[in-house]
């Protein structure tokens, strides 16, 4: 079954245009506090309130946590310290519920448009979840994706499964690895290095 990508998907632009700024850039390390406004959804306030916190807690790591003039440096894993403790009404594709996550890598390389189809269709499987993903390549030249979903682990693997076991013989020809996710921010961080484009369907 070939699923037509505009008549069954809606794509929120304000989240595309997020996750494509994330995307464009290099893995960022570190992160000065006013730049987590629009990863966390918080207001300043609430930040530097959270911050005093933080830099209790991290104190005596700089690695993690230092300060350079007037500015903290904060490293990318200490994002979660940040992260509202309840549902927040701003949306981002950090405070997203993201649960679990699927990566596969076929033995063949199929064009960026296949991968994209495969990932529509993923998604009309998961009609009440959303998906992000990415597209990459590996050192063979090889496109794969790499996609994070709301839906709990074992209903996403299924989806992905169903989809590629139309097209492909997963055992012999394509890698599938579909887990819990347990670090999200360090997750967005390794998918941003690489990507050749991505997008969040709702």
């Amino acid at each position: 079954m070939y699923v037509s990508c505009p008549r069954y998907i809606k794509v929120n632009t304000k989240m595309n245009k997020l996750l494509n700024e994330i995307n464009k850039t290099r893995i960022k390390i570190y992160y000065n506090l006013n730049e987590l406004t629009d990863i966390t959804g918080l207001k300043t306030r609430a930040l530097k309130y959270r911050m005093s916190e933080v830099k209790k807690k991290y104190t005596y790591i700089p690695h993690l946590l230092r300060k350079e003039g007037r500015s903290w440096k904060i490293h990318y894993t200490l994002i979660i310290e940040f992260m509202p403790k309840y549902s927040s009404n701003t949306k981002t594709i950090y405070n997203e519920n993201w649960i679990s996550t699927s990566t596969w890598n076929p033995k063949n390389n199929y064009s960026i448009d296949y991968h994209v189809q495969l990932v529509y269709e993923v998604k009309s499987q998961l009609p009440e979840h959303k998906i992000a993903y990415t597209i990459e390549t590996d050192k063979r030249g090889v496109h794969h994706v790499h996609l994070m979903s709301t839906a709990q682990t074992i209903d996403l693997a299924n989806a992905v499964e169903i989809v590629l076991g139309r097209y492909l013989d997963i055992k012999k020809e394509c890698m599938i690895q579909t887990t819990k996710i347990y670090n999200k921010y360090s997750l967005f961080e390794y998918l941003k290095k690489a990507s050749l484009g991505g997008a969040i369907l709702q």
